[in-house]
């Protein structure tokens, strides 16, 4: 009897694992545009180079990093943490742990402002991660390192992971400097009646003198209607946590697993808000940079700080 129950044990175990095999290759993956041609090396220029123009990747927080309510140990700020959740009046209809899913994973953006030994202060660095709550706290983690740390990816879980980071994957930095720095970030934005990917644009601006970190966002939109492209401006407050509400596009929804494009946001963070000044509007929609035009960002975008 005992062998039979072996067997049972493992013929279960065999077929739970077909089944995650299964919804791993039938879960539907929504088309992402491509912005890759939009980004290139910058051209050469007379000016002294001030600024390092040549696009790279966003760096990623290293897994196991706890992110609370405030910077973890080795980061001097937390920009902004998002908590997604499932909008109460778009619950109805999806099935529980599509609701649970939705919220279970949650983003986390750090930079770090560090001290020169002339006493002026530089921003060496950021990174953005994924997690979820771990025995620990919310926790950092990628689908490879998220049972070393502690944390319980459960049905889907890892898959979530996976998916979250290839969306993420595509942030870039646009330019970088001792005190000025520019992230573009994609995001799944409720446009008109469907959920587009467009980017985020988050201004990190350190008075170099004090240290203090200004951050400044607003949305690159995407081709369509309703994406509010360049629309407004938001400061983002130091230590913003951001209860993502999500809407839901029914058509995506599916009846086990939701396309990619199935949620969306519908509102930039939460933060002070004004219209993107007209003057800004063409450099702050710029993609390839100068030296000359990078300062000129720069020198508008700390206009705007001492006006908000």
């Amino acid at each position: 009897m005992r062998h039979r129950g072996v067997s049972i044990g493992l013929v279960a175990v065999l077929a739970l694992a077909a089944g995650w095999l299964a919804a791993c290759r039938a879960w539907p993956t929504a088309h992402a545009p491509s912005w890759d041609a939009e980004y290139s090396s910058p051209t050469p220029s007379a000016s002294p180079s001030a600024y390092d123009l040549t696009p790279k990747p966003a760096p990623e927080i290293a897994p196991g990093t706890v992110v609370g309510t405030t910077a973890p140990q080795g980061w001097s700020h937390l920009v902004i943490k998002s908590l997604p959740r499932v909008r109460a009046d778009h619950r109805a209809g999806l099935r529980d742990i599509t609701v649970e899913k939705a919220a279970w994973m949650f983003t986390a953006f750090l930079a770090d402002v560090t001290r020169e030994p002339d006493g002026t202060f530089t921003l060496k660095r950021l990174g953005l991660g994924l997690g979820a709550k771990g025995d620990h706290g919310d926790t950092v983690v990628t689908s490879d390192t998220a049972w070393k740390r502690g944390v319980s990816t459960g049905p889907f879980g890892g898959m979530i992971l996976d998916k979250g980071y290839a969306v993420q994957r595509r942030a870039v930095l646009p330019l970088w400097s001792a005190g000025f720095g520019l992230l573009d970030t994609p995001v799944w934005f409720k446009c008109g009646d469907t959920n587009r990917l467009v980017r985020y644009r988050y201004a990190l601006l350190v008075d170099r003198p004090t240290g203090r970190l200004d951050v400044l966002m607003w949305s690159l939109g995407a081709d369509g209607p309703g994406c509010g492209r360049l629309a407004e401006v938001v400061r983002i407050a130091p230590n913003t946590i951001d209860l993502a509400e999500l809407v839901v596009d029914r058509r995506k929804a599916g009846v086990l697993f939701p396309d990619d494009d199935a949620f969306a946001v519908e509102q930039l963070p939460p933060g002070a808000r004004r219209p993107l000044p007209d003057d800004l509007r063409q450099l702050a929609g710029t993609t390839r940079f100068t030296q000359e035009s990078a300062r000129d960002l720069e020198a508008g975008l700390r206009r705007l700080v001492r006006d908000f």
